[in-house]
């Protein structure tokens, strides 16, 4: 499997302690702050462990598989995590994209799992658990994106300013 390293990841969690810093230290922005960067945190070792695997290992196969898994609940515990109301405004749809990211992440997972289960080598299915994983991996970098204050930019982005979403 080809894990490309991402090192907006590892911005998104540096940036998150600065931005979340101007949340306001009432509970719900603490609690929110706290479970996001232990969401970073964890998302951070998750990739660096499934780049240290070795490919041509006896056992990387299920070391792949179980990293995958992990990273699924990760990111159905990001899907959970509840945006403060007073941030709500500031951040746009952060809870959309984390449910997205959590559906995506599920289903690479999946994916990599019927893949590499069956009695044959299902290259189909590494393609679509890859689209999935690099799905999932762009929603986070669009989260940390609007918490650090900006919007997403891209050729598959369009942005719906709220007095357009409105009508």
């Amino acid at each position: 499997m080809n894990m490309k390293k991402n090192p907006r990841i590892v911005l998104g969690a540096v940036c998150l302690s600065a931005i979340c810093m101007g949340c306001g230290s009432d509970a719900q922005s603490t609690a929110f702050h706290d479970e996001m960067e232990r969401f970073y945190e964890g998302l951070t070792d998750s990739v660096n462990t499934l780049e240290a695997i070795d490919p041509s290992s006896e056992n990387a196969e299920d070391q792949i598989l179980g990293e995958l898994d992990e990273m699924s609940e990760l990111f159905e515990r990001l899907s959970n995590i509840e945006v403060p109301p007073k941030m709500a405004d500031r951040v746009g749809n952060v809870d959309e994209l984390a449910d997205d990211a959590a559906a995506y992440m599920k289903e690479a997972s999946r994916l990599y799992h019927n893949a590499w289960h069956n009695a044959e080598y299902d290259g189909q299915a590494v393609q679509a658990a890859q689209e999935n994983y690099t799905r999932a991996m762009e929603r986070v970098n669009y989260i940390a994106i609007l918490l650090q204050g900006r919007v997403p930019e891209g050729d598959n982005i369009t942005v719906i300013p709220e007095e357009e979403n409105a009508n």
